[in-house]
């Protein structure tokens, strides 16, 4: 009998300018109505059901993926922060909704850039403060 491995599909939200790390989790303790949990050596983290959020750094460099408009998105530069969004369940579709309502909020709270990005292969949306409507 072969054996299988399940790779689980990743949900994540880059985000920026750099030095916005307390403004994003505050958006997202706000949208989740629960506060991050912080313990030393983890970066901080929520659990809501069978949904986990964690919020720190990332390794990925400028271009990685490309926009809709296929241009390279500068992750490293203008989203230095990610949200990885995982279902435990590996359910995707909760996954997904998890990480829209997020994205929404950071949207809605108009202080930072932000980039929804399905299985490092779609950008599903983007909010970038210098193209959004001014009030």
């Amino acid at each position: 009998m072969e054996a299988r491995l399940t790779v689980a599909r990743r949900t994540y939200i880059f985000a920026g300018p750099p030095g916005s790390a307390s403004s994003l989790t505050s958006v997202i303790e706000a949208a989740l109505n629960r506060p991050f949990i912080r313990e030393p050596g983890t970066d901080p983290y929520i659990r809501a059901e069978s949904v986990a959020i964690y919020v720190g750094a990332h390794d990925f460099d400028d271009g990685d993926i490309d926009g809709p408009d296929e241009t390279p998105v500068a992750l490293h530069t203008d989203y230095p922060l990610l949200v990885d969004v995982r279902d435990t369940g590996r359910n995707v579709s909760r996954q997904q909704d998890a990480a829209a309502r997020i994205f929404a909020a950071i949207r809605a709270d108009a202080r930072l850039n932000a980039v929804l990005v399905d299985d490092m292969q779609h950008v599903l949306d983007i909010t970038d403060l210098e193209t959004r409507p001014r009030t």
